[in-house]
């Protein structure tokens, strides 16, 4: 569903319980551009790029480290 920010503005209650009670997602825009999305709790969580490889990653050695020395002295 696309709604301007003026009608989220006006409906926002109602708007909030649709998303929750359908678990649809609403677009809102300002100016005829996309200014925010609004998604059930559940939803929110699926698409986030950090850390959703976090349980098939595995951390091997220090990661700032390039194992050489550093000559800081010269």
């Amino acid at each position: 569903m696309n709604i301007t920010v003026t009608q989220f503005k006006a409906k926002c209650l109602g708007i909030v319980e649709k998303v929750q009670r359908e678990k649809c997602r609403v677009v809102i825009t300002r100016s005829g551009r996309v200014a925010a999305q609004l998604v059930p709790v559940g939803a929110a969580n699926e698409k986030l790029l950090f850390g959703r490889s976090s349980k098939q990653t595995e951390i091997k050695g220090d990661l700032l480290s390039t194992g050489d020395r550093w000559r800081a002295d010269v």
